[in-house]
């Protein structure tokens, strides 16, 4: 098969609550220092924890944002919209899905990869392995993609911040993901994502971060808001820049 190189839309299919958002913006960082053009956006209501939430991961040498009219990797979580997850998508996918959630995979027209990621995570971390199975996933894609473990290391450190207990709990989730796709899997696909010259100038930032910039510069001077979950992280973001 001819190599898909930095041009993809990985979706992510998972709940509100889980910590999926923290492993999304680990992959979405991991691919932005490599010098690909990446762009993620998350699609949910407002509601709360356990409600559906899906996270859409855009890469392309062109500087495409949107995310396309299809998706090539579909990662499945959530046992309330697994099936119509599976059952939307084009022949040819790859689907990465979590076998902890003992839901069946009835497609013979997509490329499957099944992990028990909560089962790994468990030996990881017992109490936390519900939000560490999302890390697990982030290495098989990884290594499924031939992203090198240093640099996701560097976005796995940039997103925990010197908390170092909760940065080599995530590195060793990665790392099992990446020795189960390669040990127990068997690369059938063609998407590959390859390191470009990074562009110095360029930084990450989402919407949210970018009004409270854009507040904090025009001399915002009070702040309030109701801490209701999930609230938004304008106000989060103002906290952090602002004097």
């Amino acid at each position: 098969m001819e190599k898909i190189i930095n041009d993809f839309t990985i979706n992510i299919a998972t709940a509100n609550g889980t910590g999926s958002q923290s492993a999304n913006l680990i992959l979405l960082n991991t691919l932005f220092r490599m010098g690909t053009h990446a762009s993620g956006k998350n699609l949910f209501p407002s509601n709360i924890a356990g409600l559906p939430t899906w996270y859409i991961i855009r890469v392309s040498d062109k500087g495409y944002q949107a995310p396309g009219n299809r998706t090539h990797i579909q990662v499945v979580m959530n046992i309330d919209t697994w099936n119509d997850d599976i059952e939307g998508l084009e022949p040819g996918t790859v689907v990465i899905s979590n076998m902890d959630v003992k839901a069946p995979v009835n497609r013979e027209d997509i490329i499957h990869y099944p992990v028990p990621m909560v089962s790994m995570a468990r030996k990881i971390n017992p109490k936390l392995s519900k939000m560490v199975a999302n890390m697990v996933y982030v290495g098989v894609i990884a290594e499924m993609l031939e992203i090198p473990q240093e640099i996701l290391e560097e976005a796995i450190s940039k997103q925990f911040n010197g908390k170092q207990k909760a940065i080599d709990i995530n590195a060793e989730a990665s790392l099992a993901g990446r020795e189960y796709f390669k040990n127990e899997l068997k690369k059938k696909d063609n998407f590959y994502a390859e390191i470009r010259e990074k562009n110095e100038k360029h930084f990450l930032i989402d919407g949210n971060e970018a009004v409270a910039l854009g507040c904090v510069y025009g001399g915002v001077n009070m702040l309030s808001w109701y801490p209701i979950t999930p609230s938004s992280s304008i106000a989060e973001a103002i906290d952090k820049y602002i004097p």
